[in-house]
């Protein structure tokens, strides 16, 4: 068992090549035996993840603000907000940001390493009505 307290676990850019716009990452439970990890994602108003896929589940839960969560063959960008919950399943590729005029924050639980990126997600997706 461990804890893993805010105050010892640094907030650092997102990589560049997986994101647009600022992000900061915050990792909180590293997958020391690749089962789990557990990070807090902040992004400024507008940024997004890029297209991407794991290999194993997700769960995101929203901890602030307004984004916006899309995923393939879903019929548009779904707004998520404080409190809401999102699964993610294997092997389907998604992207999740915050809404042009909000910070958001999620916190990630993913089983299992493994996450291939696809390419940023276009100003028309993201844009697109939900």
């Amino acid at each position: 068992m461990r804890v893993a307290r805010e105050s010892t676990c640094p907030s650092l850019p997102a990589s560049a090549d997986n994101f647009t716009g600022s992000v900061w990452r915050t990792d909180f439970i590293r997958p020391e035996t690749g089962l789990l990890s557990g990070s807090r994602f902040t992004y400024a108003p507008g940024a997004r993840s890029h297209w991407h896929v794991h290999n194993e589940e997700q769960a995101l839960v929203v901890v602030t603000g307004r984004g916006r969560l899309d995923w393939q063959g879903s019929d548009g960008p779904q707004d998520l907000g404080e409190g809401d919950w999102v699964y993610v399943a294997p092997g389907v590729p998604h992207w999740h940001g915050a809404q042009p005029d909000s910070v958001f924050a999620h916190v990630a639980v993913t089983a299992g390493p493994g996450i291939h990126w696809m390419g940023p997600v276009s100003d028309g997706d993201y844009l697109r009505a939900p």
